[in-house]
């Protein structure tokens, strides 16, 4: 690993299942410290976390993205068990709901869970990220997304369970941009491919590659040296993100409009 992914802690998000846990598999032969996010107790990925290979020191962590107060209660367990965060892995995603659903803040989910609760977290652990990398996993689903930010929780849109989707991934993507442009811990994105996934077939009718496949791309986006801050990558290739994520008029309306969303549990 480089020097960056190397030290105290790598934190990611979203470990229990598909690329998350197929990337968990290939950070515990490498990392020092890995601390693993599940919405799941404990209890109930002990079986899994215990077939793990190399000798990582391994914590778990739960907390359910549908409730924010839960995610900034994950940064501060995340503070408990280091004092140094060398790359945070923001994995964790849903599809998008048959019908459109409201989070238990009230919030679109999707938007909620593949976006807001990145967001927080990344903000909350920010003085943790000293030289630290910050991976935001997004999907390609983006360059067709649109992102109206006076009507993020769909209730004017037509809902789907793409478009709600591919617009959470719009926005990581948008996100990342805009932080590129800013102070902060250097922000990647990347769509990791189409990989079979439960969260795949949840939405599209097609195949994908292994889980392996999708792990190894973002295992090389956080380990990557000399990667700049705002890459976009796409299978494992940089790449050019969507028109509309490049555009700074929209990145600073998304990034306004989440500080208004977040502003609760900043």
């Amino acid at each position: 690993m480089t020097k960056s992914a190397s030290g105290h802690s790598v934190v990611l998000t979203g470990a229990t299942s598909g690329i998350g846990l197929a990337t968990a598999r290939l950070l515990t032969r490498s990392a020092t410290h890995l601390i693993l996010h599940g919405p799941e107790l404990r209890s109930a990925v002990e079986p899994l976390l215990s077939t793990l290979p190399g000798e990582a020191r391994i914590d778990y962590l739960h907390a359910d993205f549908d409730e924010l107060i839960q995610v900034a209660a994950l940064a501060t367990r995340v503070g408990e068990l280091t004092g140094r965060v060398d790359v945070l892995i923001n994995n964790a995603g849903r599809p998008g709901p048959p019908t459109r659903t409201l989070s238990r803040d009230g919030y679109e989910t999707t938007l909620q869970v593949n976006y807001l609760a990145a967001v927080l977290l990344t903000q909350r652990l920010t003085p943790l990220l000293r030289d630290g990398r910050v991976v935001h996993v997004a999907s390609a689903t983006h360059l067709s997304a649109t992102l109206n930010v006076d009507d993020l929780h769909l209730e004017r849109h037509p809902y789907s369970p793409t478009i709600a989707y591919a617009r959470s991934k719009l926005a990581m993507v948008t996100h990342a941009l805009w932080q590129a442009r800013h102070p902060g811990p250097p922000t990647v994105s990347i769509s990791p491919g189409v990989i079979s996934t439960g969260l795949l077939h949840a939405m599209y009718g097609v195949g994908g590659a292994p889980t392996a496949h999708g792990a190894r791309n973002v295992v090389q986006a956080a380990t990557a040296p000399g990667l700049p801050t705002g890459t976009y990558l796409d299978d494992g290739e940089p790449a050019t993100p969507s028109r509309l994520a490049r555009d700074h008029a929209a990145q600073e309306s998304l990034h306004q409009a989440t500080t208004d969303l977040l502003k609760p549990w900043r």
